[in-house]
């Protein structure tokens, strides 16, 4: 009886093991990533102000397509994430970097009409 209390936490952590070993593709989630990736890379505002990002998810993007091919499908699935999550963050990091832009000119706007209204006689 012991050998059989003894073995049961062994069997299941094995079959544990060998259930986590034949994890399916993330053939889904590695459309997407591409996806998000494709778009913000498509988009001149996110290629021309926020570089480092879309570089970042590209990199992981090419990390997860690796780990595809060597079926390595756990890492595939987290760098596909983060790849997406990369791209999304450029696009936001790009939409908030044009957004400080234009604030910056209506500030500059501002300024000027107040020097204009400052330098009018009475």
């Amino acid at each position: 009886m012991n050998r059989f209390v003894l073995g049961s936490p062994m069997a299941l952590a094995l079959a544990l093991l060998a259930g986590c070993a034949s994890a399916p593709p993330p053939t889904e989630q590695m459309a997407v990533g591409r996806k998000a990736v494709e778009r913000a890379a498509g988009t001149p505002e996110v290629v021309q102000l926020a570089p480092t990002e879309l570089e970042r998810a590209r990199m992981k993007l090419a990390d997860a397509e690796r780990a595809m091919a060597n079926k390595e499908y756990d890492q595939a699935r987290r760098s596909v994430d983060e790849a997406e999550a990369d791209a999304r963050l450029a696009e936001a990091r790009a939409g908030a970097r044009k957004n400080d832009r234009a604030l910056a000119e209506v500030n500059q706007a501002i300024r000027g009409m107040r020097e204009e209204l400052a330098r009018r006689p009475g």
